[in-house]
């Protein structure tokens, strides 16, 4: 007969603590407000420029990418992947964070160093880790980190609702029209093009 263990298979709670944001735009914005509407957490992040609005509405704070690390219960991943930002969190960042901390990326996989992740979860220096995004997609099915049960995997499906794809559909739609028309297209990234 096998005995219960009360203590196995626990979770962390997320009230009152401390959400870490690295790339605090739209996306960014909007998960730390439900974060801080549903769990009462700090928000604090790092950006190449400050988010005032984010400030304002959300009491968020400012901080270097030292204190992301170092200060982050949860740290979630919403930034570009440029030659910059590559493998941004590797062994070196992992060792700077809270061994109870958990990591998200939803962005882009090469943000992450998957190597550098897979023994930071396998030695106790990082609590857990969500991906939504991998490097490569999709992984490798012996990739270790698919068995690992400090680890949730989806397969880059943050998006897949009815309603965001049907809204993704009308943005395509209504940038192609506007561009058609010579007209400034509604939805665009790149905003200096028209500077």
């Amino acid at each position: 007969m096998e005995r219960f263990d009360p203590t196995a298979n626990l979770g962390i709670e997320l009230n009152n603590k401390t959400l870490g944001i690295y790339g605090l735009g739209r996306i960014g914005f909007e998960f730390a407000r439900k974060a801080k509407a549903a769990y009462n957490m700090e928000i604090i992040y790092y950006n190449r420029s400050r988010n005032e609005e984010a400030e304002q509405i959300l009491g968020a704070q400012y901080v270097n990418f030292d204190d992301l690390l170092t200060r982050s219960d949860v740290l979630s991943i919403h930034a570009a992947l440029t030659a910059e930002t590559k493998n941004r969190f590797d062994k070196n960042t992992f060792t700077r964070m809270k061994n109870s901390a958990i990591l998200v990326n939803t962005a882009r996989g090469g943000l992450v160093n998957e190597l550098d992740l897979t023994e930071a979860l396998q030695t106790g220096q990082l609590w857990g880790a969500g991906l939504d995004v991998t490097d490569p997609e999709p992984m490798d099915p012996k990739n270790p980190l698919l068995t690992m049960e400090n680890v949730c995997i989806l397969p880059h499906i943050g998006s897949a609702t009815v309603e965001t794809r049907d809204n993704m559909v009308m943005m395509a739609a209504s940038n192609l029209l506007a561009a058609i028309k010579g007209e400034k297209m509604p939805q665009i990234i790149n905003k200096e093009v028209y500077q």
